[in-house]
């Protein structure tokens, strides 16, 4: 390929992103800020195993690495399943997720730092498992008022 066509499939690439972050209603920026995070905490994490002399397997690496997808894929999944239910506060929701996400990422890679710097590691703080508390909490009243509203038309 030559240039042209390399410049080509770079437009038509981010013409793509684009219109799937518009579909998903995410901010483009959330999304790079969030992918930015869960690198950073990835890196940390090893560099701070490294720091303290735990040995990381090929396990422990997968491991993160699919925790990680999942984290960076939860936005998509919600937003795919309330389009269906016909939400109209979608986008605030996402931006919620998005940023509890990087709030939990920011937590974990300053008890890196903090690991790395004084050789103890900080107290918990799973943000995470908050918001996924929430979300069920909020995805079962959604689900009972949606059954609840059929049932009245029966």
């Amino acid at each position: 390929m030559n240039q042209a066509e390399w410049a080509l499939v770079g437009i038509l690439g981010w013409i793509s992103v684009a219109g799937i972050l518009e579909y998903f209603s995410i901010s483009g920026e959330g999304l790079i800020i969030l992918t930015v995070m869960l690198c950073l905490d990835f890196i940390f994490w090893i560099l701070s195993a490294k720091s303290r002399g735990e040995k990381i397997e090929s396990r422990r690496w997968q491991h993160g690495l699919v925790k990680k997808l999942t984290r960076w894929l939860l936005p998509f999944i919600v937003v795919a399943w309330l389009k269906r239910t016909g939400m109209p506060w979608i986008e605030g929701l996402v931006s919620v997720i998005i940023w509890m996400i990087v709030f939990s990422e920011l937590y974990s890679i300053i008890g890196h730092i903090y690991s790395i710097n004084y050789g103890e590691e900080l107290p918990e703080v799973d943000a995470f498992k908050m918001l996924l508390n929430g979300l069920t909490k909020l995805l079962k009243n959604l689900i009972n008022k949606k059954d609840e509203e059929l049932n009245k038309e029966d």
